[in-house]
């Protein structure tokens, strides 16, 4: 019998994940870090705790840690929200932005390396596929 399809996904996963932490570790940034970054930066209105927590399926308090240290390091900043000043807002300083520009960078090698055997073709097949089969995890999460 070969390799079940859920356990090749779960593999790659994590060999994908250790290459991502090791680009990442030049930067002191952690791929949970990264990713809160990366999803900050690419929605321009502001966020707040409970929503990112909320995205990535974490309690608001392991969401908290995150947010702190990034916070620390300079590279997230928390302001009021006009509209709930028990609420604050999240977004990226002008630190975040650079720190996370050099970290894009260095995930970007290695998409680069990870993806070297396969041709364009093949690599928006892949990508289209994997894009089909979260589309269908997303909608069908209480039945799966």
């Amino acid at each position: 019998m070969s390799a079940r399809t859920v356990y090749l996904i779960k593999r790659i996963e994590t060999e994908v994940t250790a290459q991502m932490n090791r680009a990442l570790m030049d930067f002191d940034i952690t791929l949970a870090q990264f990713i809160v970054l990366n999803f900050v930066n690419d929605h321009t209105h502001d966020l707040s705790s409970a929503q990112l927590s909320r995205r990535f399926n974490m309690t608001p308090q392991s969401m908290n840690e995150v947010v702190t240290t990034l916070q620390r390091k300079g590279l997230i900043e928390k302001k009021s929200n006009s509209d709930n000043k028990r609420v604050l807002l999240i977004g990226l300083t002008p630190k975040g932005v650079e720190v996370l520009t050099k970290c894009n960078e260095a995930i970007d090698t290695v998409e680069s390396e990870l993806f070297r055997p396969f041709s364009e073709k093949e690599l928006t097949q892949y990508r289209n596929l994997i894009g089909k089969l979260l589309a269908h995890v997303r909608t069908n999460e209480n039945n799966l």
